[in-house]
């Protein structure tokens, strides 16, 4: 090969490798573009327009962390804003947290039932989805809050509440944090359980001091007006640093993937269903592979005893014909899904029924040997033997709890050693 053709060969090579470099920059600035794009389709939350909250572009993608939708109901409630306004606040990163909202109020926009969006910082108000109702067409906690849920637009994350909560300072990270150390232990878990009460002292929320954690741990069968429906307990304990499996979820109080929302959408077609809603979520979550968990620490806290305006429910402001033989379908319809009657309920109540059914990973045997509750006989042996012990009179296994503080950590390898 000549000189002059080595010279030339050079040169080629040198221009391949531009062109080269030259497709991969371009290829990177695409896939920027293409992400910037996604982020603002996800993430871009406005309210409905009737609301008029605009949304600000500096809400929409603040950070490239994790994101976080919150759904959350509302009748009739004075501190709908008041909770807003404390989860923006407490949260490490307020820009990843977006909510979805039921309202239900009877009084008009500005009213103290108002959730108020405006009031957050204009960087945050199009953070917040708010699907309103006039409470005089509300029909129970079902309703809302599929309703709530359906705001859901691909975040990673999903909490619900309900609209008279409060949070400790670094909630979202915290319970980020607390999610993803549980997956060593299960593939899907969820983090729920009934929130301690609160109190309202000089507009600081305050926690009980006499109310530790709390485990749903245990039930029971009963009839009254309600037919015959699996109503769930709690017991209190100390975490000591462990999150620890439950079959039982509380409807005030669920952190997990979003996927959920997909995967175990909530079900509208239950109206003024009360007891009930949550043993069915609990059934559909576990059936669809999915593990509860109580926290191994509490960053919600929750508002249990009316005070002021907030004195009226769904029920109270309507007559028992209005609402009765609804909560008599709806409960039929529950009764049905989890097997304790082979009866159809009434063809009003089977509207969706098939869509929001039980999932297909684990059957209901494996729920019947796991939770000891059995619908088919309506009986119930050792749950709460088998759940509602103290963490160290529990077994030291990965699918019973999970360690999640250092000393949690700790413990757990000793006892494996031991074992």
């Amino acid at each position: 090969m000549s000189k002059l053709q080595r010279r030339q060969q050079r040169r080629c090579t040198l221009l391949i490798i531009l062109a080269a470099a030259l497709v991969t920059i371009l290829a990177y600035e695409r896939d920027e573009v293409a992400r910037d794009t996604e982020a603002l389709f996800h993430h871009n939350l406005s309210t409905p327009k009737a609301l008029s909250v605009p949304v600000s572009a500096g809400s929409v993608r603040a950070t490239r962390d994790p994101t976080i939708f919150v759904s959350a109901i509302a009748y009739r409630e004075p501190e709908c804003h008041l909770t807003l306004k404390d989860m923006f606040e407490k949260a490490a990163l307020p820009g990843r947290v977006y909510a979805g909202v039921c309202q239900q109020n009877f009084l008009p926009a500005g009213s103290p039932e108002d959730c108020a969006v405006e009031r957050l910082p204009p960087t945050l108000q199009g953070n917040v989805r708010v699907f309103a109702m006039n409470s005089t067409d509300a029909k129970g906690i079902p309703l809302a809050r599929a309703r709530a849920s359906q705001q859901y637009d691909g975040q990673d994350y999903w909490l619900q509440i309900d609209a008279h909560s409060r949070f400790d300072p670094g909630w979202d990270q915290r319970l980020i944090d607390m999610y993803e150390q549980l997956k060593e232990c299960s593939p899907k878990p969820v983090i729920s359980t009934y929130p301690p009460a609160i109190t309202e002292m000089d507009g600081t929320p305050k926690q009980k001091a006499s109310n530790p954690f709390t485990r749903i741990c245990n039930g029971t069968f009963s009839g009254g007006p309600h037919k015959t429906m699996f109503r769930l307990t709690s017991h209190r304990f100390r975490s000591h640093g462990f999150a620890v499996r439950t079959p039982f979820a509380a409807g005030g109080f669920m952190f997990g993937a979003g996927k959920i929302l997909r995967e175990v959408p909530h079900d509208a077609n239950m109206p003024f269903l009360f007891d009930g809603d949550e043993i069915l979520f609990s059934v559909r979550l576990f059936t669809s592979g999915w593990d509860v968990f109580v926290p191994s620490e509490q960053v919600v806290y929750h508002r249990y005893v009316s005070y002021g305006e907030r004195k009226v429910n769904v029920y109270t402001g309507r007559q028992n014909a209005e609402w009765v033989p609804h909560r008599e379908n709806s409960t039929a319809r529950v009764m049905y899904v989890l097997g304790m009657t082979d009866e159809l309920p009434p063809e009003e109540a089977r509207v969706g029924m098939e869509s929001h059914g039980l999932g297909v990973v684990r059957d209901m045997e494996a729920w019947r040997k796991w939770s000891g509750v059995d619908f088919r006989d309506m009986t119930h042996v050792g749950a709460g033997d088998k759940f509602c012990k103290e963490v160290q009179d529990l077994p030291m296994s990965r699918s019973r709890v999970c360690p999640i503080s250092a000393a949690a950590r700790n413990t757990f390898a000793k006892a494996q050693k031991a074992g």
